[in-house]
């Protein structure tokens, strides 16, 4: 019995590919940021140094929650 024949691959698995690699290097990036921030930024008073942490970490969970409801498969 021969197997069917494998199904075409989807025309926008490229672009797809691509976002993807997009938004986790964005990702990565806030990170690090956020991480040199919190490193580099101990001169600067504490509720300034928070806002700034506040706002990365803000930034961060958006872009995860589009990453995980846009590349989610279902």
């Amino acid at each position: 019995m021969s197997k069917s024949p494998i199904p075409p691959t989807d025309p926008r698995a490229g672009e797809t590919a691509r976002q993807k690699l997009s938004f986790t290097i964005a990702l990565l990036l806030v990170s690090g940021s956020a991480i040199l921030a919190l490193v580099m930024l101990r001169r600067f008073p504490l509720p300034i140094r928070v806002f700034i942490l506040t706002g990365d970490v803000i930034v961060i969970a958006a872009l995860w929650m589009v990453m995980r409801q846009k590349f989610s498969g279902k």
